[in-house]
């Protein structure tokens, strides 16, 4: 795997795709993990729903629910050594999620958005990271995220501009990815879960590194050592 090439894509296009980054049999075994949760979740009064019911299925948290199966995800050696080219400085987790697109037919409603704070339009400044695990095959049909490649660059926090969404809303391709694929994009590219029109389960974890001075929305002293 060269690292130094997932890293230009990512600094020229603001994601990158490596496939077979991890073996079918591990992402049925987190499947499993992931769905126990959700039913766990779901049994839960001060669990929140965050989307349900407009699409999306969202656990977060996930090294404080099961650390044993979800911690060792995090300093995952692929991931660890792009972040390192890309970043150049200290990093940090900040939260590991996992997302699943569900078929809501007209009651789709999921923002196009970025996840950085900060929309710097120089790569090279980029605060934010996220690794996607693909759990499952990402299809445009069962909800593959959808990104606009080289929005990185354009210095906007998309769900606060209408106007700008309106001119580039068809603008957008399909990460369409093999269960095991490794997805990084940037903070502040654009993206959005896609819709899930034939009903096949998608799941993916997402996990999300900031640079070191920015504070975690987490606090992973809750999960042990």
């Amino acid at each position: 795997m060269s690292f130094n090439k997932h890293t230009n894509k990512l600094l020229k296009n603001g994601y990158c795709i490596i496939e077979n980054a991890f073996k079918k049999q591990n992402c049925a075994q987190l499947i499993k993990s992931v769905e126990s949760l959700y039913k766990k979740k779901k049994n839960r009064k001060y669990d929140i729903d965050e989307g349900s019911l407009h699409g999306q299925e969202i656990i977060r948290d996930l090294v404080l629910r099961d650390p044993k199966t979800f911690l060792n995800l995090i300093d995952n050696k692929k991931i660890i050594k792009i972040l390192n080219h890309l970043f150049k400085d200290a990093f940090i987790l900040e939260n590991i999620m996992a997302s699943n697109s569900i078929n809501v037919k007209k009651k789709f409603k999921r923002t196009v958005h970025i996840d950085s704070h900060l929309p710097t339009p120089d790569p090279k400044l980029t605060t934010d990271a996220v690794a996607m695990i693909c759990l499952d095959d990402f299809k445009k049909d069962n909800g593959a995220t959808k990104i606009w490649p080289k929005s990185h660059l354009s210095g906007i926090r998309i769900h606060h501009d209408k106007k700008k969404m309106k001119n580039n809303k068809k603008k957008y391709i399909y990460v369409e990815a093999p269960r095991g694929s490794l997805v990084i994009f940037l903070g502040q590219l654009w993206h959005q879960i896609g819709k899930n029109i034939n009903n096949n389960r998608r799941w993916a974890i997402l996990i999300h590194y900031k640079r070191w001075w920015i504070k975690p929305s987490t606090n992973f002293t809750k999960c042990g050592s």
